[in-house]
């Protein structure tokens, strides 16, 4: 591909504008619905949100947007669910996450009917990833990154994939990865001697949400980074990798923005046109 020719960014450009010329000829005859939940008011949440209703505005996508205060209590987001699921001209749900630790992140998300569980975080779609077989809908996150790393002709059968964080996007990632026969090494905050396991890696994937905490000594000559992480600092975007420190020794990497990010809007996107 030219993007690689001409630089090591792994920019997500292409692929977004390919999917939304399709999704635009779909959308002219049937407008779907995406009801989004946003509790609080996370930086990186806003971010994400802001930019999910800008891109739903541009294609003509009817966007809802039900925001709650951090001390809301479970009952309040779960009968909004239930109402968005029984009314049938919404087509898809989802919860912006993380939300706050005083709710029931799980129970809240499998109250979500699998059908219109856009972000592909629900139980029943966990399940059928972890089988191997086809849910409804795939994590969005985490199919940005398959998608991103095929479109790029990047190998991923037997290389080695380290992840650092925790949350709803490493698990399932870390399922579709190892259903295509990559070695995979897991990290979180109790890890000990973390670096010692990322400068092992071929690929190294973060979305542990720290800014700019992954730095040149973290990894080995000609790695592959995917960034997963978003941050706002005087007014600038950023992920989890400090990119100006580690852009001479990767091979390849998702800058921020431009990476990730909007290819994850798309996959929620296309699998809210799907629901139609």
């Amino acid at each position: 591909m030219d993007e690689l020719s001409c630089n090591k960014n792994l920019l997500s450009k292409p692929i977004v504008e390919k999917y939304y010329s399709e999704l635009t000829k779909v959308i002219q005859d049937n407008k779907p619905i995406l009801s989004i939940i946003l509790v609080g008011s996370r930086q990186d949440s806003l971010i994400y949100v802001n930019i999910k209703k800008k891109r739903c505005q541009e294609l003509g996508i009817i966007c809802n947007i039900y925001n709650y205060d951090n001390d809301v209590l479970d009952i309040a987001i779960i009968d909004k669910i239930n109402e968005l699921n029984n009314d049938i001209n919404v087509n898809g749900i989802m919860v912006q996450l993380p939300i706050p630790k005083n709710l029931d992140k799980n129970k809240i998300i499998s109250i979500i009917d699998p059908k219109k569980d856009v972000d592909g975080l629900h139980p029943y779609n966990l399940g059928k990833i972890m089988n191997n077989e086809e849910p409804y809908f795939y994590p969005c996150t985490p199919l940005a990154c398959i998608k991103l790393l095929e479109y790029y002709n990047i190998k991923i059968q037997g290389q080695h994939i380290v992840f650092v964080g925790t949350g709803m996007v490493n698990l399932p990632l870390s399922i579709m990865l190892l259903h295509k026969k990559c070695s995979l090494t897991l990290c979180n905050e109790y890890t000990e001697d973390i670096k010692s396991k990322t400068n092992l890696a071929d690929i190294l994937i973060v979305g542990c949400g720290q800014s700019k905490l992954i730095k040149k000594d973290w990894i080995k000559d000609n790695v592959i980074i995917i960034d997963i992480g978003i941050h706002k600092n005087d007014d600038k975007l950023n992920g989890d990798v400090d990119y100006t420190d580690v852009i001479d020794k990767v091979k390849y990497i998702t800058p921020v923005p431009g990476g990730i990010g909007p290819l994850t809007v798309c996959m929620l996107l296309n699998n809210l046109v799907k629901s139609i």
